[in-house]
């Protein structure tokens, strides 16, 4: 749902449970247990991005290989990548590593 920008549907299962940090949810290890930010920023889905982070998500959240959002969209996604990297890094995503 994330991926598809179906943002209703998110929002629905996030408001759901309470007691789980569901806006930094994450796939599973086989999918490289990565985020849900990350699963939105693949889809061009900015406005769930902006929702997303809003809602507590960690724009810096790594997953299973120690990569974040901002390094994988920057590695692998095509197109125009400027609104969802600007989002990110005004949300202190980071991409020097330590």
């Amino acid at each position: 749902a994330a991926l598809r920008g179906e943002i209703k549907s998110v929002l629905k299962w996030i408001d759901a449970n309470h007691t789980e940090d569901r806006a930094n949810a994450t796939t599973s290890v086989e999918r490289f247990s990565s985020p849900i930010l990350f699963l939105a920023t693949m889809g061009n889905q900015l406005m769930l991005m902006t929702l997303l982070l809003q809602l507590g998500a960690d724009a810096d959240l790594k997953n299973s290989k120690g990569y974040t959002t901002i390094e994988l969209l920057l590695m692998f996604e095509t197109g125009d990548k400027s609104w969802r990297g600007k989002l990110l890094l005004s949300w202190g995503a980071s991409f020097i590593r330590d």
